[in-house]
């Protein structure tokens, strides 16, 4: 379901490894435990959660934990940068 490529080298990208694949089941079950660990800090159904960084797998994991116990995701892509981040959060907070 879910894959990204291993890191050869220290090299990333199409020079980098094979893929590395998750299956439905290993996201499902790793998704109920990171949306567990959301619940276990105080976000409730119907509240926000950021989640910052680059685009690969934990992140997908870590936005469908919030589907999956009904949290809003809020993105806070790494491409945003820190000014930005910081309006979005100041604005998340409110």
């Amino acid at each position: 379901m879910l894959g990204h490529r291993e890191v050869v080298d220290g090299k990333v990208g199409h020079d980098a490894g094979e893929y590395v694949w998750l299956t439905y089941k290993e996201v499902y079950d790793t998704v109920i435990k990171v949306g567990a660990s959301i619940t276990s800090c105080g976000v409730e159904q119907g509240g926000r959660c950021g989640i910052f960084g680059a685009n690969c797998p934990e992140w997908v994991i870590s936005m469908e934990a919030c589907n999956a116990h009904g949290i809003y995701c809020v993105p806070l892509y790494d491409t945003l940068g820190a000014e930005n981040s910081s309006k979005i959060i100041q604005i998340f907070e409110k």
